[in-house]
């Protein structure tokens, strides 16, 4: 590879730009193209947007006003919600880029976001748009900052690290791991050492406080809610020893094994190839080089980021007996890559010889080829039968066509109120022209969009799927979903 050809291959500013810009046009267009039905947690939010609230029963606000604000200018679609997705989780591995760039060069850079971008939660998912994907941003944004300050202790970095983690907070709070890491580095560097680390901590604490005390303002008049939700479907579990050795297998297999695997692929083609190219004489004089304390610091904060969050995760399940859901990893995973890239000796130099890259370059490109096949073949226009159990293969179209026009008819015009479970309702809501608000689990806490004294008036219907007998009242709309009209009598809620 000539200087031109590898100055070619290293991503600039303007270039990752463009990566990203195709990267999202090609795996958007496919989940817009394929997909017979939204994800639950994107029509969440179009649900939720109907009333704007400082919390949510099941998480904190922050996506569904990010949702809200967009819906504002451009009007509320599932469209809309696949765009998010893609410009946040896109926009996160842009900012992971920069600061690799200012770390190891933009060599480094390079392989480590080629080697992300094969991660499956962030191309098999990208049209998602959730809590997991929102406070995606927020740590990448605090996971530069760490290092910002690290190297240039400052007031204003610390209060502007608090501001972040009070935002991240407001997404999701599984960000408490992250604040975890920000911990172990503080003490790591010694950081009670230096006046300006110590205010500054103590700094980050009242601005993110600040910045989280509407929310924490919502949670004690609302019975905390969330915490409540959280403990009945995943945290008051308390799983038998057998099972939390088991979740916590799976969890930790799946990460490691299944979803990282393809940027894996990534980096270990590009270290072979990068070996077999240089010759040993050139691998023997890499592998000497001393690591300068710069180089220790940067390999023990990325094994931090990369190791920590998992960890914990694995310890949750294992001391508590909490269940472990996939996508809790989401947010972190891409944290990973770093944190094997800086397991090889002189990874700055390793990682940035010119078979590398273009060892990289290769392997990215074959191994989105068949990520791309794989999901194409398990779409609902792929092979039949195959996967056919996910959300996307939900034929929203033709429970509607079945649903709409015995519902109006038995309803006596426009649906008002859609009650059953939220993931469904909402899909069926987003297809029928006059959007009807989403009843959640028949729990006005839950609902706040719905007012009890407009239910004895309202037009309503439940939805159901699988249900068996068909409940009184009931017809099948499509298959396995059937749907009902009721009547909510004045006092009933």
């Amino acid at each position: 590879m000539t200087a031109a050809q590898r100055e070619y291959s290293v991503l600039s500013g303007r270039t990752v730009t463009i990566l990203l810009f195709i990267y999202g046009v090609i795996w958007l267009g496919i989940h817009w193209v394929t997909a017979l039905a939204a994800p639950g947690d994107n029509v969440e939010q179009l649900i939720w947007i109907r009333s704007l609230e400082l919390g949510y029963f099941k998480h904190p606000p922050m996506p569904t006003w990010i949702t809200a604000a967009a819906a504002a200018v451009v009007g509320p679609s599932i469209g809309l919600t696949y765009v998010l997705g893609g410009v946040v989780t896109l926009g996160s591995l842009a900012i992971f880029w920069r600061l690799l760039c200012s770390m190891r060069g933009k060599a480094y850079a390079t392989v480590a976001l080629l080697a992300a971008l094969c991660i499956t939660f962030y191309c098999g998912r990208l049209y998602y748009y959730n809590h997991n994907v929102v406070m995606m941003l927020w740590i990448s944004i605090a996971v530069a900052l760490t290092w910002h300050v690290t190297l240039k202790p400052s007031l204003a970095g610390w209060a502007l690290l608090g501001v972040v983690s009070g935002l991240a907070m407001l997404s999701k709070y599984q960000y408490v791991l992250a604040l975890g890491v920000i911990g172990l580095w503080w003490l790591r560097i010694g950081a009670w050492r230096n006046p300006v680390h110590v205010k500054g901590a103590l700094l980050a604490t009242v601005t993110g406080l600040l910045t989280l005390a509407p929310h924490l303002y919502w949670l004690t008049t609302h019975d905390w809610m969330p915490m409540r939700y959280a403990e009945r479907t995943s945290l008051g579990l308390h799983l038998d020893t057998a099972a939390r050795m088991q979740m916590s297998w799976r969890f930790a297999v799946d990460w490691i094994f299944n979803r990282c695997m393809p940027a894996w692929v990534v980096l270990g083609a590009a270290l072979w190839w990068g070996r077999r190219r240089t010759g040993k004489a050139e691998s023997k004089e890499t592998h000497e080089n001393e690591l300068t304390t710069e180089d220790k610091m940067l390999r023990e904060f990325w094994l931090l980021w990369g190791l920590v969050p998992l960890l914990s995760i694995l310890a949750l399940c294992l001391f508590t007996g909490s269940y472990l859901h996939l996508q809790w990893g989401t947010a972190f995973m891409f944290l990973c890559v770093p944190a094997a890239m800086e397991l090889v000796k002189s990874p700055a130099s390793q990682w940035s010889s010119s078979a590398r890259l273009r060892a990289a370059w290769v392997t990215f490109g074959v191994v989105q080829a068949l990520l791309l096949a794989q999901f194409w073949l398990a779409s609902p226009i792929g092979l039949s039968g195959y996967k056919s159990s996910h959300q996307n293969h939900i034929p929203v179209g033709k429970i509607v066509e079945g649903l709409a026009p015995a519902a109006h008819k038995a309803v006596g015009g426009p649906i008002d109120i859609i009650i059953g479970p939220q993931a469904l309702a909402g899909r069926i809501s987003m297809a029928l022209p006059e959007r009807p608000r989403v009843f959640v689990e028949r729990n006005l806490q839950y609902s706040p969009w719905i007012h009890k004294e407009e239910l004895a008036s309202a037009r309503i219907i439940e939805v159901f799927v699988d249900a068996d007998p068909l409940p009184e009242g009931a017809v099948r709309a499509y298959e396995r979903w059937s749907w009902r009209p009721v009547k909510i009598k004045s006092g009933e809620y």
